[in-house]
């Protein structure tokens, strides 16, 4: 978006899944970073926050928008939202970092907390969109238009039902999966499939979490 004028131009990527970085929550109420700060624990929620949280472009002249209505390069505002959510939301945390200038690459051993219930409603577009324009704005629905009945077809809230880990460092390890069923968690490592308590999955590093809508969750439970 144009901070000079306010045009906006969107664009649509299709995925998948959705890779968050893996960073520490930000100090609040100081700029002292203390020991207990930089040991704050990250969280899903914080990680959906930072990933459609608006980001400034144009301090360098190279990254200036090109505006359409003001005919040259302005200031604009970045933002990441979601159209339409899936049936099963897929998470990816990058615990692999490289780094160009140390030429270094590395694996990223922090726990992230993870909820076992999600609410993805303020991630989505028509959301983003009421909150920066008022309830004018109606649902977004992909072609620029408004859609106040769309809303009604999908439900935001989400069950976690599968995790999967890594264990191991960058270039060898071991993949885990914890699978939910029949609200009973098992851990499945390779042929052996073991039944554990919720602690333990609360517990573990995720790498990827799969989320299913939480009306399909419990219809599924229903029939098992």
């Amino acid at each position: 978006m144009c901070t000079a004028c306010g045009f906006t131009s969107t664009t649509y990527d299709p995925c998948i899944d959705i890779s968050l970085d893996l960073i520490p929550p930000e100090p609040s109420g100081t700029k002292t970073k203390t020991k207990t700060d930089s040991q704050l624990t990250p969280t899903l929620i914080g990680c959906l926050d930072r990933f459609t949280r608006p980001e400034r472009l144009g301090s360098d002249s190279d990254q200036k928008f090109f505006c359409q209505r003001c005919k040259i390069r302005q200031e604009s505002l970045k933002q990441m939202s979601i159209r339409k959510l899936p049936l099963v939301s897929c998470f990816h945390i990058k615990r692999f970092e490289h780094s160009p200038v140390k030429k270094l690459s590395r694996k990223v051993d922090r726990y992230m907390q993870f909820p076992f219930s999600l609410d993805m409603s303020p991630y989505l577009s028509s959301s983003i969109l009421r909150g920066r324009f008022g309830n004018r704005i109606f649902a977004f629905d992909g072609n620029g238009n408004g859609n106040e009945n769309e809303e009604q077809d999908f439900s935001s809230e989400f069950e976690l039902f599968a995790v999967v880990t890594h264990t191991g460092k960058l270039d060898a390890g071991h993949y885990v999966t914890y699978l939910r069923l029949s609200n009973e968690w098992y851990k499945c490592d390779d042929c052996w499939v073991t039944r554990v308590n919720e602690s333990i999955v609360r517990g573990v590093q995720g790498y990827m979490m799969f989320y299913v809508q939480k009306m399909l969750f419990y219809k599924a439970t229903d029939k098992i």
